[in-house]
């Protein structure tokens, strides 16, 4: 990341393309080009700042990626003529010469457990100090269930109360959290019961996830910022998960990339790529297995599966959705003049409401080996002014799945929303082969400034004690090919969420 401090010089504007007879008077005055608003955050060009918002990032070095969070979230010298000061824990490998003066960084590279962690912050606390940003490297220390049990018990509310205590108001910090030793996107999240914890004491504003592509790992960097959070910070811990052991390895990231969509396609204002769901079909079932999708939208599943040799079956409440599925599909088995084993597959799609599964006469006596699928994001589609509402808007498209109130994406309170999904996939376990698996396909929502984790809510709720399924893993969807947008730009930070988490389950025994 450059520092914006060095600004390009400025040239004088020229005319193009005008008659030489014309005088200076005569000639149109050029536009006055459009000014953002003031930067209170950082020095940097709001081009750069905009390719920090990205969700997801290639991790080149621990250098680069201090330096970009030092840039972004601190100013060289504050309005009142303060230099800014961060404190840094852990990263070994971070060369802070390289962020000059007048900026201030207390680092302290020797950390040896999360108890020295505490001690560290705690110091600083006694000192009087104030930062502007702080990040603490935590992968070292929380890598198993033990040691994020010791986190939970030990150092959690020490390390947040303490931070909170040394940040200036309303500026931010960031702790970075890998996925384990497990590999992949297998095994417990432990980034996530981190971020839940620090809600306690501070506001979760949002993360960055890492992609590690040397090692096919991730590691989440997760900010926070020095004010009271609006949501409860609910627990979530190895005790309360059930996590699925002797499970298949699975990718921690995919960035897969789909043909442009049809034109009946587009009609659906949330599909997802075909080539995602055969990647999954494939890696959690077998030809002639049978695969369903609750809330098929215009199909994609069904025609993933046919594709890839299984049975499909296909639900949705919208029925102009069921008819773009059922055409699809129609095309794909039009193919069985010249391919008997597709004129052999069952595909199925039918109308119904996945909150009532029970009464699709369809899938009465049907059990599935898998079942993949992607709610609505709670209310995402129905914030009417997000940059994605107005660009359907232009192009005359629906907005809104529909205004059918058994609709889950027109549930306006997010605590019954999540109930209500809970209970779909409820019925879904009933409809599963034992030890089948389930996928589902969601993004964590912010809403008025507020993080509301539906992905990590459905897993507490689906895993948990009460829950019929134990967690497998999540992989990451990474869209590469969405432009970013000017979220806030000049005030404070949200990242343009360009991945979105498949949560991979797996039916309990007992269930």
């Amino acid at each position: 990341m450059t520092d914006s401090r060095k600004t390009p010089s400025r040239m004088a504007p020229t005319q193009v393309g005008l008659p030489l007879d014309k005088t200076d008077s005569e000639r149109p005055a050029p536009k006055k080009k459009r000014r953002g608003p003031p930067n209170r955050m950082n020095d940097l060009s709001y081009k750069v700042w905009m390719r920090f918002q990205k969700s997801f990032f290639r991790f080149v070095s621990t250098q680069s990626l201090m330096e970009e969070c030092v840039y972004f979230f601190t100013k060289r010298v504050w309005p009142d003529g303060t230099p800014s000061r961060s404190l840094i824990i852990g990263f070994s490998d971070f060369n802070a010469d390289a962020i000059p003066a007048p900026r201030v960084l207390d680092v302290s590279v020797r950390v040896e457990s999360l108890a020295s962690v505490v001690d560290i912050l705690r110091a600083a606390v006694s000192d009087g100090r104030k930062y502007d940003f702080a990040l603490i490297d935590l992968r070292p220390h929380i890598q198993d269930e033990a040691s994020v049990i010791d986190f939970l018990d030990h150092h959690s509310c020490h390390m947040f109360r303490a931070l909170r205590t040394l940040l200036v108001r309303d500026r931010y910090c960031g702790v970075v959290v890998g996925m384990g030793e497990a590999g992949g996107g297998t095994g417990f999240p432990l980034a996530w019961t981190v971020a839940l914890e620090c809600r306690r004491y501070l506001r979760l504003r949002d993360e960055k996830v890492a992609l590690v592509e040397s090692e096919g790992q991730v590691f989440y960097c997760l900010f926070m910022q020095a004010q009271d959070d609006k949501r409860p910070a609910h627990a979530l811990s190895p005790q309360s998960l059930y996590v699925a052991k002797r499970c298949p390895r699975i990718p921690a990231w995919t960035i897969p990339k789909p043909p442009p969509r049809k034109p009946n396609e587009i009609l659906h204002p949330a599909k997802f790529p075909e080539t995602l769901v055969t990647q999954f079909i494939e890696l959690f079932t077998t030809p002639g297995q049978r695969v369903l999708d609750p809330m098929v939208g215009t199909g994609s599943t069904v025609v993933a599966a046919l594709q890839t040799g299984r049975h499909g079956y296909g639900v949705d409440l919208i029925p102009e959705f069921v008819r773009i599925a059922n055409g699809r599909v129609a095309r794909v088995k039009d193919r069985t003049l010249i391919d008997r084993e597709l004129a052999s597959l069952r595909a199925t799609v039918v109308q119904g409401d996945a909150t009532r599964l029970n009464e699709v006469a369809e899938l009465n006596g049907v059990d599935f080996h898998y079942v993949i699928t992607s709610p609505p994001y709670w209310s995402m589609l129905t914030n009417r002014g997000s940059e994605y509402q107005r660009g359907r808007r232009r192009r005359g498209l629906r907005l809104v799945y529909s205004h059918d109130e058994r609709d889950l994406g027109n549930e306006p309170d997010y605590d019954r929303f999540l109930d209500l999904l809970v209970n779909v996939y409820s019925q879904v376990a009933a409809k599963l082969v034992g030890g089948g698996y389930l996928t589902v396909v969601v993004k964590n929502v912010k809403r008025k400034h507020v993080v509301y984790p539906l992905a990590w809510d459905l897993v507490r709720g689906l895993c948990g004690h009460n829950g019929d399924y134990e967690y497998v893993g999540a992989t990451l969807w990474c869209q590469d090919d969405v432009p970013l947008k000017p979220f806030a730009v000049g005030t404070h930070w949200v990242s343009n969420t360009l991945h979105h988490y498949c949560l991979h389950m797996r039916k309990r025994s007992n269930s």
